[in-house]
């Protein structure tokens, strides 16, 4: 019975076999393609939605690139991080949008996340700053990011770059153009099949010819900019806090506000507020970074902002050190 057995299995697995080198010599199954514009192409994870993708770039249209220069080999604007934790050290993540992948600043060592790590180690404190900020993010799609990409560094703390376009998208179209682009080209994209069955010429060819003819395969492209586009902060501050007691890390929560002309004649407190509670009642850390801007604006002539989003070098650099005053006030030992 077992022979029996035995030998089935083994004509099974060598007719596969067969039937796999067949597909490919005959070169009948679908190409697998990555959609993908600039520094940005479609994620697996449907609600990250897009991710950066390793690249150096020296040009000048920045519509999708957001910045000159090399990316990390996993696409952010960092520096390379070892996966593993060296003993003693305290260990920050950094999620956020374009404020945080520094858009608009020319150098990355004039971000806050590459000025916070400077900042804490020449005050005593032996820290590591990871940087997963990207472009057009959500607190729900950084929160993912986090989850798929930041867990396995083991952070002490995760900080949010909280913006004040968080509770919507605000991508500059990035998840719309790639879908756009999925739709007008032909074989199968590579965000949404397996990584690893994809591989398989005799897979791609069931699945997308086989399958495809009787039944077609139509992205349903409202539904993946929709999964992107809600209001999820006081979801995913729930979930951070989930994670952050699961693997026993601190989160500090930042808001940076919107550059206005005048500070005293600030209209988004309500905004501010609204975060704060949602971060008090998760148990989180808060921390406005309203005032120590207004502060550098009065100290110094040196603008504080490119635009009503962005910080320029100098305000990456107040909200930094606002950020290590905080960290070194209130931190818990590794």
């Amino acid at each position: 019975m077992l022979k029996k057995l035995g030998l089935s299995l083994a004509a099974l697995v060598l007719a596969l076999l067969a039937a796999e080198l067949l597909v490919r010599a005959l070169g009948a199954a679908p190409q697998i393609y990555v959609i993908r514009k600039g520094r940005f192409q479609l994620s697996r994870n449907p609600k990250i939605g897009y991710e950066p993708v390793p690249l150096a770039y020296k040009g000048h249209d920045l519509s999708f690139y957001d910045y000159q220069g090399s990316s990390n080999s996993q696409g952010f604007r960092d520096v390379e991080h070892a996966v593993a934790k060296p003993a003693g050290v305290y260990r920050v993540v950094v999620l956020g949008d374009s404020i945080g992948a520094g858009l608009k600043v020319e150098r990355y060592e004039d971000t806050f996340p590459a000025i916070l790590g400077q900042l804490l180690n020449a005050r005593g404190l032996r820290a590591e700053v990871i940087n997963l900020s990207v472009s057009g993010y959500n607190t729900q799609q950084e929160v993912e990011t986090l989850i798929d990409r930041g867990l396995r560094y083991q952070p002490d703390l995760v900080i949010v770059a909280y913006a004040l376009s968080d509770r919507g998208r605000l991508d500059g179209d990035i998840m719309k153009t790639l879908l756009e682009e999925e739709g007008t080209r032909q074989g199968v994209s590579g965000a949404r099949v397996h990584p690893w069955l994809v591989k398989s010429a005799l897979y791609r060819f069931l699945r997308f010819r086989v399958a495809a003819a009787r039944k077609p395969q139509v992205v349903d492209q409202r539904r993946y900019l929709d999964l992107v586009s809600n209001d999820t902060v006081a979801q995913y501050l729930g979930v951070l806090a989930g994670l952050s007691r699961q693997r026993h890390f601190d989160v500090l929560v930042a808001v940076f506000p919107r550059f206005v002309k005048n500070f005293h004649a600030y209209r988004f407190g309500r905004q501010h507020a609204y975060v704060r509670d949602l971060a008090q009642q998760d148990g989180l850390r808060f921390l406005d970074l309203l005032e120590p801007f207004a502060r550098c604006r009065e100290t110094s002539e040196t603008p504080i902002s490119a635009d009503n989003f962005h910080p320029t070098a100098y305000g990456h650099r107040c909200a930094a050190q606002a950020m290590a005053d905080e960290i070194l006030g209130q931190r818990r030992s590794p």
